[in-house]
């Protein structure tokens, strides 16, 4: 079982990344392959966030899409993509404010690892998440970092409105797509339950979404299986392993053209994602996301 992933370690926030951020614990240790088949399995606490930003995409693509799809397949596909960056991006937002270590991310060997992948429609989607990202910090730290500890609760009025505005210029999502409140409610309660992953296993969490309806079965179990597989692996190593699944979902004749979309919306973000973090922790200076502890 996947236990906790996404829990934050403390009231503090924000310090996601390496360098200088707040009092330095004890290492965590890294969970290796033989180990997690042998017991529950446990994350390092950077990489909740990225596990935040993939959840978060794919009930985006997922409540985006279904949304989309009373317009036709072309809806169904704006209302994915749309989804998937406004949802995955302020799950992100939110988990990076609420997850505490100065361990720092586990990064590859290499100083950069390329995110992309061509084979994935939707890999337009990560590059979109981690603009928004970046944008995230001059809205809720105007500073040019975000506060640490945050007030409590997360801002999402602040930014809300950005995302929408991002997502109609910079997406091209109609506003007639944006307006309705199904969206937004669907927003929300995509929010909420990324957050409550922080009191149980994600094996759970999903199990207990799908029984819901708001998942389906076959995203459900593909995602798990997703996350025991890169739980034990560094940033270069995870992307690396997302392309496989990616290829496979591409493959996969058994899925359904939302699930599929659904999955690779959220395969994209978890590349970007895993490129971003590591990109923060390997700053020589403290990342905006270290609480301004520059």
């Amino acid at each position: 079982m996947i236990r906790t992933l996404l829990r934050p370690s403390s009231l503090l926030l924000a310090c996601v990344l390496a360098s200088g951020c707040g009092p330095a614990p004890e290492p965590e240790p890294m969970p290796t392959p033989e180990s997690t088949a042998a017991q529950p399995l446990r994350w390092p606490k950077w990489i909740r966030v990225i596990g935040a930003d993939i959840v978060g995409a794919v009930e985006g693509a997922q409540t985006g899409g279904a949304i989309g799809a009373v317009f036709g397949p072309e809806g169904a596909v704006i209302g994915t993509v749309a989804g998937a960056v406004i949802y995955g991006t302020q799950a992100s937002v939110e988990a990076a404010s609420a997850t505490t270590t100065t361990q720092g991310v586990s990064a590859g060997s290499r100083a950069s690892s390329d995110p992309s992948n061509a084979l994935n429609p939707f890999d337009h989607i990560g590059r979109h998440h981690n603009v928004e990202l970046d944008n995230s910090v001059s809205i809720i730290g105007p500073g040019g970092c975000i506060p640490n500890p945050f007030p409590f609760p997360f801002p999402r009025d602040r930014t809300q409105g950005p995302l929408w505005d991002y997502a109609a210029k910079a997406l091209n999502t109609p506003q007639e797509f944006l307006a309705l409140p199904e969206f937004k409610e669907g927003w929300y309660d995509s929010l909420d339950f990324v957050a409550s992953t922080a009191n149980e296993d994600i094996e759970t969490s999903i199990k207990k979404r799908v029984e819901s309806g708001k998942m389906t079965a076959a995203v459900g179990q593909r995602l798990t299986r997703y996350f025991t597989t890169v739980a034990p692996l560094d940033t270069d190593k995870l992307i690396a392993a997302t392309k496989s699944f990616e290829k496979e979902t591409l493959a996969d004749k058994t899925l359904t053209e939302q699930d599929r979309s659904t999955l690779l919306s959220g395969y994209s973000v978890a590349r970007y994602s895993a490129a971003y973090w590591a990109d923060q922790a390997a700053r020589t200076t403290a990342s905006p996301w270290c609480g301004c502890s520059k």
